[in-house]
């Protein structure tokens, strides 16, 4: 399974809620212990770094970042 489908896993019910990056790593974690903790990028599916998800900037994200450090689940 991919990072981006463990991720839609974990926030499919969190749909409109908004999140602090630690709140999301903290669920990840949580609900996903093998996730790796380097990997919890929440801008990789929302706007995308510089190595994003091919869902970044598109329909399929799973964020939209409200700004530096939050955001909101689509």
């Amino acid at each position: 399974m991919t990072n981006h489908a463990k991720l839609k896993g974990v926030f499919k019910n969190h749909r409109g809620k908004r999140f602090r990056t630690e709140e999301i790593k903290d669920m990840i974690m949580k609900m996903v212990p093998d996730f790796a903790d380097g990997s919890v990028r929440p801008n990789d599916h929302a706007e995308g770094n510089k190595s994003p998800c091919r869902c970044a900037g598109t329909y399929e994200r799973i964020f939209d970042r409200i700004k530096r450090g939050w955001y909101k689940v689509r």
